[in-house]
């Protein structure tokens, strides 16, 4: 556990970052449809000591107050077995969020380099791609494929130790 979990919140708000402004936004993870409406949500903007500015949700950075709450809690209990499988078990039910929220802790742990929730929720989507065929996580990303099918043989036989 890193010794500095204590205070990342205090960290967070008082020297890596500066409450900017709260504001609703518009938040829809589907593809826009016209004419249809999309749920509003409370953004956070904070600005970094070097002037840039970060939208955070505030959805997601209540999990993140969440989660740096319950690390603090087992924080050098590493020898108690019971509290390192009650934190697991925490871990685990934490990161069965959708992909949006999943991708929005990535960032936020990046950003307030929280480490053991960078390694959990990458651990995370690294599992969901596991075994996957490009096709598969090109769907389940909505990513286009914008290989010819000439490309993509090269890049399958440049790469065939991926494939295999």
């Amino acid at each position: 556990m890193p010794p500095n979990l204590h205070f990342i919140l205090f960290i967070f708000i008082s020297v890596s970052a500066t409450f900017v402004s709260s504001r609703q936004i518009a938040t829809d993870p589907r593809p826009h449809i016209a004419g249809a409406a999309t749920p509003l949500t409370k953004s956070l903007v904070f600005e970094s000591s070097d002037g840039e500015k970060f939208d955070v949700e505030l959805q997601t950075m209540g999990k993140v107050v969440e989660y740096c709450k319950k690390h603090v809690r087992y924080d050098g209990a590493s020898n108690n077995v019971t509290a390192m499988d009650e934190m697991r078990a925490f871990d685990t039910e934490f990161v069965k969020v959708d992909q949006g929220t999943l991708f929005d802790l990535i960032l936020a742990a990046n950003h307030l380099n929280i480490k053991s929730l960078l390694d959990l929720s990458s651990q995370t989507l690294a599992d969901m791609v596991r075994r996957k065929t490009p096709e598969e996580i090109r769907k389940m990303f909505n990513i286009k494929n914008d290989f010819t099918p000439e490309e993509e043989d090269e890049v399958r036989m440049e790469n065939a130790w991926a494939f295999e």
